[in-house]
């Protein structure tokens, strides 16, 4: 299993060298964006303009405070419109510092709140997450991990202790694991770093196919499709017994896939790239 080294920072990180950074081996940086409603981390923007000329990924997290949804998913999207944001924008579950208000509010309602600054995170084109710690997702469950999974939010879960990435998964728990508080990296010289680990890697993956235009192909013939991609990408039929994709080769970023035409004549099917819809192709 490929994974991804990653750290969490705010304005208590102050601002860091991402240069140094980048170089230490982290490949992504979750960065604090804003909290409740009408506060943007200080160092948010710096540190996102920062991180991305440094080529650093980025995702953001919210501080979840009890009240509107609608407020504080207008606020975070506002403060992260400006920025590149390719890893995930997360809402950031647990207890304020001095005070109770969030486990205050009860499984359900306080489910039902991140759920909803999930939904408009995602219906402006962003990847939404939820942060909480292993106790209120697994121990005391004051998080509904069940309605979290079945809306295909990505779970990003805090737990220290002496376990590390070398060897320990904990994949079957959470995306992405947080699994230290006091870690260092050259780049940041303030105390306390937060350390994570990654088992996806979120950022989309671009790519370019060699075919665009509908085409035709007899029953039993081949096609061969070149697709130019940074990561390997994912090619599929709308209708498999249509035509059936048998990946061939790599060569650097070029990846060759045979399309098989299977179907019956005057058949057809849509063609997609990682999702996205290429071209059609008719049987004849």
């Amino acid at each position: 299993m490929s994974t991804y080294r990653g750290i969490d920072i705010s304005h208590h990180q102050g601002n860091p060298d991402f240069k140094r950074v980048r170089a230490a081996g982290i490949d992504y940086v979750m960065l604090k964006a804003t909290e409740g409603v009408n506060y943007v981390d200080p160092c948010f923007a710096a540190n996102a303009t920062a991180a991305i000329a440094a080529g650093l990924p980025i995702g953001v997290y919210h501080f979840l405070r009890a009240g509107s949804a609608a407020d504080q998913a207008r606020d975070c999207l506002t403060a992260i419109k400006p920025y590149k944001i390719t890893w995930p924008v997360a809402v950031d579950v647990e207890n304020p510092p001095k005070g109770t208000e969030l486990s205050d509010l009860g499984r359900d309602k306080l489910t039902d709140l991140a759920l909803d600054v999930c939904s408009r995170i995602k219906a402006a084109g962003y990847q939404p997450m939820i942060y909480s710690n292993y106790n209120w997702l697994y121990v005391a469950k004051l998080l509904d991990v069940n309605r979290i999974k079945a809306a295909n939010i990505p779970i990003w879960m805090a737990w220290y202790n002496k376990a590390t990435p070398a060897d320990t998964d904990r994949s079957a728990l959470c995306d992405m694991w947080q699994y230290a508080s006091d870690g260092k990296v050259d780049g940041i010289t303030s105390d306390g770093l937060d350390m994570d680990i990654s088992y996806k890697d979120f950022a989309p993956a671009t790519f370019k196919s060699d075919t665009t235009s509908d085409l035709t192909i007899k029953h039993g013939a081949y096609y061969q499709l070149k697709v130019t991609a940074d990561k390997v990408p994912t090619v599929t039929a709308g209708t498999a017994d249509v035509v059936t994709i048998l990946p061939r080769y790599d060569v650097g970023n070029d990846h060759y896939f045979y399309l098989c035409a299977v179907g019956a004549a005057k058949s057809g099917t849509g063609i997609f790239v990682n999702g996205k819809k290429q071209f059609v192709v008719n049987i004849k």
